[in-house]
């Protein structure tokens, strides 16, 4: 299990352009595989590790961490005051809307098969997964930070753009030395706050 965190706003051709030359790069670095330990093995390692985080970097909209990653995510952001403790409203059931299961959300498709579902779709369906989509982004007032319950699942919550600007001001508020203690700490951290930066100008993002 992990968490796959995906910006709302459709990626610009900027970004696309961006990860398309980043992978087709990475793609051409020969992998270690097959040479003779040694010094030679060891730079091909690098370059391969390299040209792939490379691309990591170019994909502006897209962050994942798995369970421990996530926890550790959420000590960092809890030290800085970045995470809120409210509770999060109750999901609706499927049978409050006359349903029998979870219907499709079109929203999580593409192309012919998302007007496919759309055609699919019943009123009671979309009434349900309003309701739904009601729970995942909801945001108590004042906004001080992101609900620490929107990363103990999976279950498509939205982070508001007003959460995240929220959660960067409460880490930017921190001494600098603090934040460059805590970027030396994890190095993957630099790239979590960028992404939330970018996110809070697009829409949020969706943790799934």
């Amino acid at each position: 299990m992990g968490y796959d965190m995906t910006i709302v706003q459709e990626r610009d051709q900027a970004e696309k352009d961006a990860i398309a030359a980043a992978r087709t790069h990475a793609e051409t670095i020969p992998t270690p595989h097959g040479l003779p330990e040694g010094p030679e093995r060891v730079a091909a390692a690098a370059a391969a590790r390299d040209a792939w985080e490379a691309y990591d970097r170019a994909n502006r909209s897209y962050f994942r961490l798995n369970i421990w990653g996530m926890s550790s995510c959420c000590e960092l952001m809890d030290r800085f005051g970045m995470l809120t403790s409210e509770n999060a409203p109750r999901f609706p059931s499927p049978s409050e809307y006359n349903l029998d299961e979870w219907p499709e959300d079109p929203a999580d498709y593409e192309g012919e098969e998302r007007a496919a579902a759309e055609a699919e779709a019943t009123d009671n369906g979309r009434r349900f997964l309003a309701a739904v989509q009601s729970v995942t982004a909801y945001e108590p007032q004042p906004v001080r930070g992101i609900p620490a319950v929107k990363f103990s699942s999976n279950d498509g919550w939205l982070v508001t753009p007003a959460q995240c600007e929220a959660a960067l001001a409460a880490y930017e508020a921190a001494p600098a030395a603090v934040r460059g203690a805590v970027e030396s700490e994890a190095a993957w951290w630099p790239r979590w706050i960028a992404f939330l930066s970018y996110a809070k100008d697009r829409g949020g993002f969706c943790v799934n």
